[in-house]
């Protein structure tokens, strides 16, 4: 299990799509990503199916989802591999490149409410070259981050899934994207 993150969301509260997208992925608001699936396909069971179905369009063998959150259950599964398949598909949208690239934010609900959210990749607060990410977290996974670093001759994708502590999560993720630019120099 997981904590409920959780924007505090009510019934009724008025939050356009984008804040939505800022909640769930600077903050990864559950109660925003499950918005997020009802606005989008009138239901979470229905928007899981796309989200199935998008998986296997992308050649994602090797990932089933069974809710938008990526809270844990039986049947939900995914690899390294195919999270950064999933980060290289999102930064192809300059909306989810940004948000997931965004430190702090304020979001606002259609009632006035502001709600100020922080995002947990501490990476962006570093010198490291990355431009965006989404970290996770669950008893069962562990520490788990996909994120995209730039390079003068591209883009390095990093996916770790299942790091014991956050400091190690951000030590592997740091090695990683150095070995990602030695390899694109040729070293």
């Amino acid at each position: 299990s997981a904590p409920a993150i959780k924007i505090g969301l009510k019934q009724g509260d008025n939050i356009n799509v984008e804040t939505l997208l800022n909640a769930a992925l600077i903050k990864s608001a559950n109660d925003a990503a499950v918005a997020l699936a009802e606005a989008t396909a009138g239901s979470e069971k229905e928007f899981v199916s796309l989200m199935n179905e998008k998986a296997l369009a992308l050649g994602l063998n090797n990932t089933r989802f069974i809710n938008p959150n990526g809270l844990p259950g039986r049947g939900q599964y995914i690899t390294a591999h195919d999270l950064a398949e999933i980060m290289r598909e999102a930064i192809r949208y300059p909306l989810l490149k940004e948000i997931l690239g965004t430190r702090e934010a304020e979001v606002f609900t259609g009632e006035g409410k502001t709600i100020f959210i922080k995002n947990t990749n501490k990476l962006l607060w570093s010198d490291v070259e990355l431009m965006e990410g989404k970290t996770g977290y669950t008893r069962e996974a562990r520490h788990c981050f996909a994120g995209a670093g730039k390079h003068e001759t591209g883009t390095i994708i990093v996916a770790l899934l299942g790091t014991p502590s956050r400091a190690l999560l951000w030590k592997e993720t740091e090695d990683l994207m150095a070995l990602g630019t030695r390899v694109m120099n040729n070293l």
